[in-house]
């Protein structure tokens, strides 16, 4: 009898956020080139189970190959709670085979940019194996500012004329590294340059004010409508927030023109953001992070992250006092 389960991960399954980097230092400035937040639940399909049960990957460098265990230790675990040995295949698919998947993301336009090598994983009875994974997305410049999702899957093989049939798909969230500066249009129906806004060394009682380009890439015009995530309800925070900020404690802080706005087809809108703190006790040399989602009445949406790093005055001693 051929049994076949499928499970895929869900935002509000997701517990226990964790980080880990890979950093280069060669230059004067250190440039974090890849962040994990590792999603630490287990996804169970009978006897097999799949950790960590999804995952973000933020700052990816287009034209650069990846190998998430020899970067950042990292392997994707497969438990065979089974009392016999099984052989699983390890894809990489659009996440659409496994359903819905996080707002704001795209497809990945090529699940190809993602592969595991091997491609197949023996595990003994009550053992644990490892999927190695590598991703590399092409070098073009309309591939910086992207944020895409893929799907995983860990499908066990049919063996001996049994179907054996159990299946997970992790999600994977990959968003590539943000750059005002990039040359032409980015890709994708609601595209964003930056998708990413620094306000940084920010004082308590003072204002920033940051600015990105929004374009409609449809054949037809659309009206976005903008939310924030501290007010959605649907959505599971967990599944977006970069570990190691905190949320923005209060988004009437943030102060936008426009809260809806219309593009034409194959147009643009640029959009400024201010933020003003108030000039309080305890906000001095903190961590913020706010999403602003960019959704049309139909079709894809988008969103910028809004990361907000406080400072403290300068307090000179008078020597004459």
């Amino acid at each position: 009898m051929c049994r076949k389960i499928f499970r895929q991960a869900q935002p509000g399954q997701r517990s226990g956020l964790g980080r880990l980097s890979f950093k280069r230092t060669g230059m004067k400035r250190t440039f974090v080139i890849l962040i994990i937040f590792l999603i630490a639940g287990v996804l169970p399909a009978a006897s097999l189970k799949v950790s960590p049960g999804g995952f973000i990957v933020h700052d990816v460098i287009p034209g650069k190959t990846y190998n998430l265990q020899e970067t950042t230790g990292v392997k994707l675990s497969i438990f065979n709670d089974d009392d016999t040995t099984h052989t699983y295949s390890l894809t990489v698919r659009k996440p659409s085979v496994a359903g819905k998947w996080e707002k704001g993301y795209d497809e990945i336009p090529e699940p190809g940019w993602c592969w595991f090598e091997p491609k197949e994983a023996t595990i003994g009875p009550r053992k644990v194996g490892y999927g190695n994974l590598y991703f590399r997305v092409p070098e073009k410049e309309r591939y910086f500012n992207q944020r895409w999702a893929a799907a995983l899957g860990v499908m066990g093989k049919q063996e001996s004329g049994i179907g054996f049939g159990l299946g997970i798909y992790v999600r994977i969230q990959m968003e590539t590294e943000s750059r005002a500066d990039s040359k032409g249009i980015p890709e994708g129906l609601t595209a964003l340059k930056p998708n990413l806004l620094h306000f940084e060394k920010f004082l308590p009682g003072t204002s920033q004010t940051g600015k990105l380009t929004v374009y409609n890439n449809d054949i037809k015009k659309h009206i976005y409508k903008i939310s924030f995530l501290s007010e959605e309800k649907e959505r599971p925070a967990s599944a977006y927030r970069t570990h190691s900020f905190d949320p923005l404690p209060d988004s009437s802080w943030i102060a936008l023109e426009n809260k809806t706005f219309e593009i034409a087809a194959g147009g643009s809108f640029i959009l400024n953001v201010k933020i003003r703190i108030p000039h309080e006790q305890g906000y001095e040399n903190k961590k913020w992070e706010e999403i602003l989602f960019l959704e049309p009445e139909t079709g894809l949406s988008g969103f910028v992250r809004l990361r907000i790093s406080t400072g403290e005055k300068d307090v000179q001693a008078n020597p004459g006092k």
